[in-house]
């Protein structure tokens, strides 16, 4: 898990003088504003969820649930309820929606993330994207494929 955070990570960028140049502006200019969170890296915990957890919680409204799976499986069909938020653009749309997650976290909702089942590592690298933001993620590592093998709806 530590190599999967650290390769999430900004690195430096060698000039030919070879002194790093860092790539966030708080490291280069730390007076310069920047509308993108900072990352914590790792800070908030990543744990998994089971099936039924899963469909209590999806039957309550009472979770932010996450497909990681790309947008045009998403569109075929997903876990109602559940959000688009693909593993290609995770990052940017994570920081987008900071706020939305704060507020989750503070109401006591869980963050789930699904991918479409036990080998898709989708849902794991969204769920670090996410905590690397400092908030806590669950995984629903059944995905996709345990959800529609258990009968459940889906839209």
């Amino acid at each position: 898990m530590a190599l999967a955070q650290t390769a999430c990570a900004p690195k430096p960028q060698p000039r030919g003088d070879d002194k790093p140049v860092h790539i966030l502006n708080q490291t280069t200019n730390p007076k310069a504003k920047t509308k993108k969170p900072v990352r914590m890296n790792g800070r908030g915990e990543i744990s998994s969820i089971p099936l039924e957890e899963m469909f209590a919680l999806q039957g309550s409204g009472n979770a932010l649930i996450f497909d990681a799976r790309p947008g045009y499986l998403f569109h075929l069909g997903h876990i109602p309820g559940a959000e688009s938020l693909p593993k290609s653009d995770c990052e940017n749309s994570i920081a987008k929606m900071e706020d939305r997650l704060k507020s989750a976290v503070t109401a006591g909702k869980p963050i789930i993330v699904y991918c479409s089942g036990l080998l898709c590592p989708d849902a794991r690298t969204v769920a670090i994207h996410i905590s690397g933001y400092g908030h806590p993620a669950k995984i629903f590592s059944g995905g996709y494929d345990a959800w529609k093998k258990a009968g459940l709806p889906t839209d």
